[in-house]
């Protein structure tokens, strides 16, 4: 029976027992390299979604875009009523400007240095005692404190008037990214609060996400960079994404890795919420020897 298995055999006779002794040696068993490749599928998303808040409370005076509008990075977009902050800006700018109390400190200065100069001349002559001298430069001393009392608050009006101007651009929303305006949630008239802030939702579709759930065996080599093949649709049409995170942890309920892959969509011909399909590669099973030795008595 043993000879249709085997590719070798001897049979040794001896004068003593007369029995036979079947040996079976470098027997090599091979398991046939069968194609493990499997896929997975995940949809393609917006790369980033913003939903735009409003920094401060306000009533909404102006929505500059629509519903499918697209938008550039830094574009505003809407704009909180600032007629108070406008006001404060006003005066802000006027007390930055005014120069009256600076100029009657330098005048001052300048007028105590000459009356100390005045007064060293006279010591010299000895017709100054050295406390008028002294009271001089006490007085030159005082009157540059002053001066530069004045200066400190120049400074401080100029601060407040750039405070203000924040204020009012913090009132204008701008676009954080290149998108496209999917909805928004708040009209002209209406209050923005901190409880309820987003004005606008944004998404970023010259660029797709897809994120795959990987079997953690599969994900074994995967990295950052990495150049993949996916296929999009019904159709199966093939583009590359590049792999941008792998999850350093894996889900033990499932044992998969969270992939995420970026999809180039410069056109926009490539849709949010297609489904996408990725080939996991091939592994093979290996080749193993065996080697088995029958007797038979």
């Amino acid at each position: 029976m043993f000879l249709n298995y085997f590719d070798r055999f001897a049979v040794m006779q001896t004068s003593q027992n007369k029995s036979w002794t079947i040996a079976f040696v470098a027997v090599l068993l091979v398991v046939p390299t069968a194609a493990n490749a499997e896929t997975i599928e995940a949809f393609t998303e917006p790369y980033l979604r913003v939903a735009l808040p409003s920094p401060e409370n306000g009533v909404i005076e102006k929505v500059l875009v629509k519903e499918g509008d697209s938008v550039t990075k830094k574009q505003m977009l809407a704009k909180l009523d600032d007629a108070v902050l406008r006001s404060s800006l006003e005066l802000a700018l006027a007390a930055r400007n005014a120069t009256g109390a600076l100029e009657i400190s330098e005048a001052d200065v300048e007028m105590k240095q000459q009356q100390l100069d005045s007064y060293r001349t006279l010591q010299k002559n000895g017709n100054a005692t050295p406390r008028e001298l002294a009271r001089s430069e006490m007085e030159l001393s005082q009157a540059n404190a002053r001066l530069q009392s004045v200066r400190e608050e120049q400074e401080l009006r100029h601060l407040e008037y750039q405070r203000v101007k924040q204020q009012i651009r913090q009132r204008h929303l701008e676009s954080p990214i290149q998108g496209v305006v999917i909805a928004i949630e708040k009209q002209v008239g209406e209050f923005v609060s901190m409880t309820d802030p987003v004005v606008m939702q944004i998404v970023q579709l010259d660029a797709l996400k897809a994120v795959f759930s990987v079997p953690r065996r599969a994900a074994i080599g995967l990295e950052s960079g990495q150049m993949i093949s996916l296929d999009l649709g019904y159709d199966g049409e093939t583009c590359p994404g590049e792999i941008v995170f792998v999850s350093p942890i894996a889900n033990p309920e499932s044992n998969t890795v969270r992939v995420k892959v970026r999809i180039a969509n410069g056109k926009r011909e490539i849709p949010s919420g297609v489904t996408c399909r990725w080939t996991l590669p091939s592994r093979s099973m290996e080749a193993t020897p065996i080697t088995t030795q029958v007797s038979r008595r």
